[in-house]
C-alpha cells in the first residue's frame, strides 16, 4: 500500500531551483539549476509531495523544468506556473488545504502573502538571487525559516511533523 504524504512542498523557480544569473549571463541559452538541487528533490521526495509554484511565462517556465531535467520530481497536479502568483495565491493555497503547506520562495512579499491568507502555511525564504540582495524587510513579517542554500531545507521539513 503507498503510503500518503501530508506535506507538500511548493517551490518557486528562479533563484530557488534554477540559478538565473548563469542563465541570463549566457544570453539565455545555459540551464542550470544550484548544485544542491538534485540532491535535495531526491531526498524531500521521499518525504513530501513537491510541486511548483512560480510566475512568469509558462512555456519558459516549463523549459527550464525540462531542459535541468528536474521536471520528473514534481507532478503534473502540483505545478501551477502563472502569469502573476499575487493574483492567483489564494486560489492555489485552497488546493492544499488538508495539506502541511512549506513555500519556498526568494521574495519576501509573495510569502507574506500567503502567510496572511493561510497562517498555518510555513514559509521558507531562500536569501539568494537578485530579490533577496534587494529585499527590504516587511514590517511585521518574518518568514518561519530563513535559507541561503536548499541543503537546509530538509532538517527544516524534517522537523515539523
Amino acid at each position: 500500500m503507498k503510503r500518503l504524504l501530508s506535506k507538500t512542498v511548493l517551490f518557486d523557480i528562479d533563484y530557488t531551483l534554477f540559478n538565473t544569473d548563469i542563465f541570463k549571463q549566457a544570453q539565455l541559452k545555459k540551464h542550470s539549476v544550484y548544485s544542491e538541487v538534485r540532491n535535495v528533490l531526491i531526498q524531500l521526495s521521499k518525504i513530501a509531495k513537491l510541486g511548483i509554484f512560480s510566475e512568469g511565462d509558462l512555456n519558459l517556465q516549463k523549459t527550464k523544468l525540462l531542459k535541468t531535467d528536474i521536471h520528473k520530481y514534481f507532478s503534473k497536479e502540483h505545478i501551477h506556473i502563472v502569469p502573476k502568483k499575487d493574483e492567483i495565491i489564494e486560489k492555489i493555497l485552497q488546493k492544499y488545504k488538508n495539506t502541511t503547506v512549506f513555500l519556498v520562495d526568494d521574495k519576501l512579499t509573495i510569502l507574506h502573502q500567503a502567510k496572511t491568507i493561510r497562517p498555518s502555511l510555513f514559509t521558507i525564504w531562500v536569501k539568494r538571487g537578485k530579490y533577496a540582495k534587494n529585499q527590504k524587510p516587511l514590517k511585521g513579517f518574518v518568514p518561519d525559516a530563513i535559507i541561503e542554500s536548499l541543503n537546509e531545507l530538509i532538517p527544516v521539513i524534517n522537523s515539523l511533523n
